[in-house]
């Protein structure tokens, strides 16, 4: 149920993020099984689509931690876990500076282990967020130092993607109908933000 993001092993198995409150895992012959901390039927449940999308659990973007378990960047209860490949699930953040973390969207791990963070927006049901006039997502980075923001002001921050070399980061701005691109700094600091590509898709 609603698969937004997929992870793929080399051995062909797949993971699949699944409104019921995990990952599917589909294995080479195509045997799907669902792996949950709790079986959620909130999604399928729900009166409208403001309860459906905002109450309950709602695993969007997906990441391989270093040890092979799953990051999962939750949409409904705005937060970042990471689960076992067992559904032994346990909460990473929920919080940035001393406020909540809002509509966490994707999550991604480069080579140094650092975890990248994308934020739709602050607003609670995302929804009303949905809109070329507001700016609020933004982009947070886990490393030694905790969890901080590294760039705000991304209309509804979407999918982020380094790229080979981890010297540029591509940024979905949905409402800002465009890609995004900053320049990684060692630190991970973002600079030089630019629109690659066409400025309105």
């Amino acid at each position: 149920q609603r698969p937004e993001c997929i992870l793929a092993e080399p051995d062909g198995t797949l993971w699949s993020a699944d409104a019921r409150g995990g990952v599917v895992r589909i294995s080479p012959d195509g045997s799907q099984q669902i792996v949950t901390q709790s079986f959620d039927k909130s999604f399928t449940v729900a009166a409208d689509d403001a309860s459906r999308f905002t109450e309950g659990t709602l695993p969007n973007g997906l990441a391989f931690a270093q040890n092979g378990d799953i990051l999962i960047s939750n949409f409904g209860t705005d937060v970042l876990e990471v689960m076992a490949r067992d559904g032994q699930t346990r909460l990473l953040y929920d919080a940035i500076d001393g406020q909540p973390i809002g509509k966490v969207n994707f999550v991604l791990r480069d080579s140094r282990n650092r975890i990248w963070l994308t934020v739709s927006t602050r607003i609670k049901n995302w929804m009303q967020a949905v809109s070329p006039n507001i700016s609020d997502g933004y982009i947070a980075l886990a490393d030694e130092k905790g969890l901080r923001i590294v760039a705000d002001g991304f209309k509804f921050t979407n999918e982020i993607r380094l790229d080979a070399r981890e010297e540029y980061l591509y940024i979905v701005e949905t409402c800002g109908q465009c890609i995004t691109r900053m320049r990684v700094g060692p630190d991970g600091s973002l600079t030089h933000r630019e629109i690659y590509g066409p400025s309105k898709l």
